[in-house]
Order: C-alpha cells, then structure tokens, then sequence
C-alpha cells in the first residue's frame, strides 16, 4: 500500500537526496565547531560536572531533593 502511494508521488526523489544533504551538512557543521573549540575551555567544562555545587539558600526559591 505504502509503496503504490510512493510510486504515485511526483518528486519523491528528490526528497531522499535533500535528507541526505541535510544531515551530512548538519555532521560537517557540528564536526567543524568541535575541532574549533578551544583546549583550556573543554578543559574546564570537563571538571565542572566533578565540582561539588554550592548549596542554593532558600532566599532563591531552589529546593534541593536529595
């Protein structure tokens, strides 16, 4: 059912080619903006999840359930 309804569609083509600029361009754009990113930045946001967090006070409407 699904393949007639395909087959009887015009330009469905080309929807596969763009998908497949789309995701590769996507990749490339991520790949580019981590190899640009600098060393002493990944270096600190890789020990930030290891510093303990402060404790928010109440003033500030944070309840922390632990």
């Amino acid at each position: 059912m699904i393949q007639n309804v395909l087959r009887h569609m015009g330009g469905i083509e080309n929807y596969g080619i763009i998908s497949l600029s789309l995701f590769f361009l996507t990749f490339l754009v991520m790949l580019i903006w981590v190899l640009l990113l600098k060393k002493p930045f990944l270096r600190e946001m890789s020990r930030l999840p290891l510093e303990p967090d402060s404790e928010p006070s109440d003033q500030e409407g944070i309840h922390r359930h632990e």
